[in-house]
């Protein structure tokens, strides 16, 4: 299999736009996450921050990257959201919001190359590396999430606070 990020791009676009997106981006992802080599061999993991590769009002598609040994704080995303791994390891620390505003862990998952996953509209999830690489993969999400006003949560207190890059540089954590 060959692995072309325009048309992966073009696709998540197309399926966004589909009479049911949610199932159609599903699939998509299972599709593409089938053969992580070809990803990895298409796109290389030469980028070091996260990139924004189209983004409109339906469809937002990112290539990211976890770093070892940081903890990136619980956060919501306010739009259904598929994640796919190519590369290292991805470790999902989902949450529940309770009625008192603290955060309960639900579900602990850990994504492999190959692996995909999706988050509804209000999921929380944390994220981190499972060893001393990186985490490469690609994101889609239902909507243009750099317009959304999302949260993030302090791991400790679990007070939610507006997810800015200054909030985010003072929550994320080193692993011990």
């Amino acid at each position: 299999m060959t692995f072309s990020l325009t048309e992966f791009v073009q696709s998540a676009r197309s399926a966004a736009a589909h009479t049911r997106p949610v199932s159609a981006v599903k699939s998509l992802m299972s599709r593409t996450f089938v053969d992580p080599q070809a990803i990895s061999n298409a796109i290389g993991s030469s980028i070091s921050v996260d990139d924004c590769l189209y983004e409109d009002n339906e469809v937002s598609v990112y290539w990211v990257r976890f770093e070892p040994n940081e903890l990136v704080p619980p956060h919501n995303h306010k739009m259904p959201a598929f994640l796919g791994v190519y590369e290292g390891s991805e470790v999902n620390l989902l949450y529940r919001q309770s009625e008192s505003g603290e955060l309960e862990l639900t579900k602990h998952r850990v994504l492999k190359p190959g692996d995909t996953m999706s988050i509804g509209g209000d999921g929380i999830h944390a994220v981190h590396t499972e060893d001393a690489h990186p985490s490469l993969g690609l994101h889609i999400y239902l909507g243009r999430l750099s317009a959304v006003s999302r949260e993030l949560f302090d791991s400790e207190t679990g007070q939610s606070m507006p997810f800015t890059d200054e909030n985010y540089q003072a929550l994320v954590r080193p692993l011990v």
